[in-house]
């Protein structure tokens, strides 16, 4: 099966510090107040686009993946009315519980391919796997990774690459077993960047951070549902839903925050054995 295509580049006119705002797994179900683990995630994802909103001024805003919980239709039309009410442009990524859309989509203007700052190049990558919940890179996104790097060592820019899959460990034994199969293939490619290159992902629901030759590899928590750090097994976290924001300078260095919703609070059930 064709995967989600990732196309076309845009340029955004930003302060030489640009802020990036990355929102992930959002898990919106067919209905509005749908739930996952019994937190609606509709309200949660409204909380954290509050919270987005609070921290004007911002460039763009970065969704990577697990936008829906079920496929529906009516799920992403949601999204997109949430997020192009904050004002500033949006770049989407499936994850692995999205659906498969068809070249055509009304929404595929979302899956932009890179963005490009006036002085950070952004690569967007597409680990979504047919039939898996692990992802994979297939040979167009390592091609598209091998392309964005060879750009940033001619030019001298530094490289943010998005994923929906960490292409690192976390340290969650059950998280670990089903990230990028493939990693090691995209992580020997940015490694000629080193310090220049950053990776955001999504998909393990909880803020870390890894280091692989000078590559810093983040995650960002879930606008809805938490995982706990370190866990073997499955296990929920009863930390708040929330957001990375990330600043880029023109020097090539950054900053990065994880934001999390204060104005609301939302419980799940944390004895929960997982969930499908």
């Amino acid at each position: 099966m064709t995967m989600n295509a990732l196309a076309g580049a845009m340029r955004l006119d930003t302060a030489d510090a640009a802020r990036i705002l990355q929102l992930s797994d959002t898990h919106l179900m067919a209905s509005a107040g749908g739930t996952l683990l019994g937190l609606d995630t509709d309200a949660s994802f409204a909380a954290v686009c509050r919270l987005v909103a609070s921290l004007e001024p911002i460039d763009a805003v970065l969704l990577t993946g697990d936008l829906a919980g079920d496929e529906a239709e009516s799920a992403y039309q949601r999204i997109d009315q949430a997020v192009s009410a904050l004002g500033v442009p949006s770049f989407w990524l499936p994850g692995n519980h999205d659906a498969v859309w068809s070249e055509g989509h009304a929404l595929s203007r979302y899956f932009q391919r890179s963005i490009h700052l006036p002085h950070w190049d952004v690569l967007m990558l597409n680990t979504q796997h047919a039939g898996a919940v692990a992802g994979y890179l297939d040979e167009n996104e390592l091609q598209a990774l091998r392309d964005a790097v060879a750009h940033a060592e001619t030019s001298g820019r530094p490289l943010l690459v998005a994923t929906h899959h960490p292409l690192l460990p976390v340290g969650s034994k059950w998280l670990d077993e089903i990230g990028v199969q493939n990693a090691l293939e995209a992580l020997e490619v940015l490694t000629v960047l080193g310090e220049r290159a950053v990776v955001v992902s999504g998909h393990v629901h909880q803020d870390s951070a890894q280091v692989h030759q000078g590559v810093r590899c983040l995650t960002s928590p879930s606008t809805c549902v938490q995982f706990a750090p370190m866990s073997a097994e499955f296990q929920l976290d009863s930390l708040a839903p929330g957001c990375r924001e990330l600043t880029l300078h023109a020097d090539g260095s950054w900053e990065t925050a994880v934001r999390r919703v204060t104005d609301e609070m939302f419980s799940v059930d944390l004895n929960s054995p997982g969930y499908a």
